[in-house]
């Protein structure tokens, strides 16, 4: 498979495959434009992206569901045993019941990729200066699923 290197005004250097018409974002890339933005080291952040990948992975495994207000949730789903034709002598095979993990986009990831999110709105909580701010209110975004 041949591999195009190609520049785009998002990114410093994105790869292309043939089979792709938009580029890819790698972690190289992505760790340089994080530390760009926040203005961290290349290991540093490199070390912020593993510690994060890490931390998702584990609760994953755990069953746990890792949600970034905005961004997205991560969580493991069950998959049902299903039935299926076999490419090789067309033959019904089971598949049997597993887990796999599953990703839902938030509102905000979802408009800056032009989707549209439902014509439901939460309302917005403002912080009231005479009220301390609730834990919940203190988790800068990151909420994860009591344990």
């Amino acid at each position: 498979m041949l591999l195009y290197q190609v520049r785009s005004k998002f990114t410093r250097m994105a790869t292309l495959s043939p089979e792709k018409t938009h580029p890819v974002v790698g972690k190289d890339e992505l760790i340089h434009q994080v530390a760009a933005k926040s203005g961290l080291t290349l290991k540093e952040t490199s070390k912020v992206i593993d510690a994060f990948t890490e931390v998702v992975r584990e609760e994953i495994a755990q069953d746990h569901e890792v949600r970034l207000m905005g961004f997205g949730t991560w969580n493991l789903r069950k998959v049902a045993a299903r039935k299926v034709k076999s490419i090789r002598g067309g033959k019904q095979i089971t598949i049997p019941a597993g887990k796999r993990v599953g990703f839902t986009v938030g509102a905000v990831l979802s408009q800056a990729a032009g989707g549209t999110t439902s014509t439901t709105k939460t309302p917005i909580m403002k912080a009231n200066p005479t009220t301390p701010a609730s834990p919940k209110t203190m988790q800068n975004g990151l909420n994860l699923k009591k344990r």
